[in-house]
């Protein structure tokens, strides 16, 4: 009986009462970011919400991450999330655009830029394979939080939209140790300006937590950029570079072995 309720009178009414916020309030193609977790969805997320033009969901919404055939095309099964969550969060009036970050996102751009429209935009960020699967899981101690399969899965996917206008590649490693340069880039590609509070992103944030952090937001540094050499991942190490299909990525991506 719940789950009937749930299909047929509670979605439909939050996602029409959501549809009317949204056409309301923002003015703007939403902005989605993906990529292979630990590679700096998050990061990203956390620095375009310091942009006074942009709301962004601080927790992801897993509203894309499902498909179903609808009378018009593909449709995201769990879409009553993102109307939930903009009939429920206080926007800024100055907000004209929304923008939504989940790691799996990156599986799903096709499909999001067919239902979202031209003016949609997609980023998709990578960060070198021996940083992002020598992390160690937050609540797993003993082991490492992102599998080698799951990272050719999700950059691949990525790479294979990699040439659509509407998607933007962009490397972890150059967003650290080259902010002001990437995001501008960045801005020119969703055609924002470059305002004053990017500049210390760090400062203006509004998505300032995520699980994927160990510590609070804090402004960039390139110090963590080789954590994986340490000696206690020689051995995953080895196992991440000798993958053939790894390897592939790496080159792509002009990551030195």
């Amino acid at each position: 009986m719940n789950t009937w309720w749930k299909a047929n009178i509670t979605s439909p009414v939050i996602n029409r009462l959501g549809r009317i916020r949204e056409r309301n309030h923002f003015t703007r193609a939403p902005i989605l970011i993906g990529g292979c977790g630990r590679s700096g969805t998050s990061l990203l997320l956390s620095m375009l919400s310091a942009h006074p033009g942009i709301f962004a969901f601080a927790k992801e919404l897993d509203a894309f991450t499902e498909w179903h055939q609808g009378s018009a095309g593909l449709v995201p099964t769990r879409i009553d999330r993102l109307y939930r969550a903009i009939l429920t969060k206080r926007i800024p009036q100055q907000c004209h655009r929304w923008c939504e970050k989940r790691p799996a996102n990156v599986r799903f751009i096709p499909e999001l830029l067919e239902y979202f429209g031209p003016d949609a935009r997609f980023i998709h960020i990578v960060r070198d394979p021996r940083a992002v699967c020598t992390s160690i899981h937050p609540e797993k101690p003993d082991e490492y939080w992102i599998p080698i399969d799951r990272y050719i899965t999700d950059v691949s996917a990525g790479v294979a939209m990699h040439d659509h206008h509407q998607v933007f590649t962009l490397k972890y490693e150059d967003l650290v140790t080259d902010y002001l340069g990437q995001m501008r880039k960045v801005c020119d590609f969703i055609e924002e300006p470059m305002s004053e509070e990017l500049l210390r992103w760090y400062d203006h944030a509004t998505v300032r937590d995520n699980r994927a952090w160990f510590d609070g937001v804090q402004e960039v540094h390139s110090l963590g950029l080789e954590k994986w050499k340490d000696h206690s991942h020689q051995k995953r190490v080895v196992e991440i570079t000798t993958n053939a299909e790894v390897r592939g990525l790496m080159d792509r991506f002009e990551y030195v072995i």
